[in-house]
């Protein structure tokens, strides 16, 4: 009889962690960012990491100018773009009712601009426009691009 009272006891005070199955696995917040990289290493694949508008001077464009990309630039341009800088670019779209207003995109300044500058403010924002990275892959990000330059070219 005492042995088996020892044994209740000894059961009682042991803890739930040595269990393995899905019930008792920690849990994570859809919030919660992933774990950190281990420290030096490089995801393969990986580029390095835009982390200033002026770093992107240098990059080239590898999308075509063909009419499958500004095809999509242009979809992309009216889901995303088109409420500040208005459907031609030139600025005007209706959030600018409320926020200081987009630039004209067909600006000199802006047209002198490269295309690794122009994917850079796509990518990180700008001083009023937010980053468009999340939910754009790096090809609509250039198809972008290479629509905005179609714009440019049809402005006087």
């Amino acid at each position: 009889m005492w042995r088996s009272v020892l044994i209740a006891l000894a059961l009682c005070g042991c803890r739930n962690d040595w269990r393995t199955d899905m019930w008792f696995q920690p849990s994570h917040r859809a919030q919660s960012m992933p774990r950190a990289p281990v420290e030096g290493t490089i995801a393969l694949g990986a580029k390095p990491p835009l982390v200033d508008i002026d770093d992107s001077d240098e990059l080239k464009n590898p999308r075509a100018a063909d009419d499958d990309s500004i095809r999509h630039g242009r979809w992309l341009f009216g889901e995303r773009c088109a409420c500040c800088h208005g459907p031609t670019g030139k600025g005007g779209g209706p959030v600018s009712k409320f926020f200081p207003p987009a630039p004209d995109l067909t600006y000199v300044t802006i047209r002198q601009r490269s295309d690794g500058h122009l994917y850079g403010t796509v990518t990180l924002g700008g001083r009023a426009m937010p980053s468009q990275a999340e939910g754009l892959a790096e090809r609509d990000r250039w198809d972008l691009v290479n629509f905005i330059r179609v714009l440019q070219k049809g402005a006087p």
